[in-house]
């Protein structure tokens, strides 16, 4: 099983700041699919769509 720890999130960082959109990309894979994995579709589908930018297309909630 595959595990989400502060050296893969060091990474992504590290990509990031490096531009390297390929290596970024394929971090994102990797949380994603570590989420899927452990049963965590809610989580999986966040950073999914965080990283394609389709969150921006869903409903915002707002509080009075």
């Amino acid at each position: 099983m595959k595990a989400i720890n502060a050296t893969t999130i060091g990474n992504l960082i590290s990509a990031h700041y490096e531009h390297n959109e390929e290596k970024f990309d394929s971090y994102v894979k990797f949380i994603i699919e570590a989420y899927e994995e452990q049963g965590e579709p809610r989580k999986a589908n966040i950073v999914r769509k965080r990283a394609n930018g389709s969150y921006k297309n869903e409903p915002m909630v707002t509080l009075d």
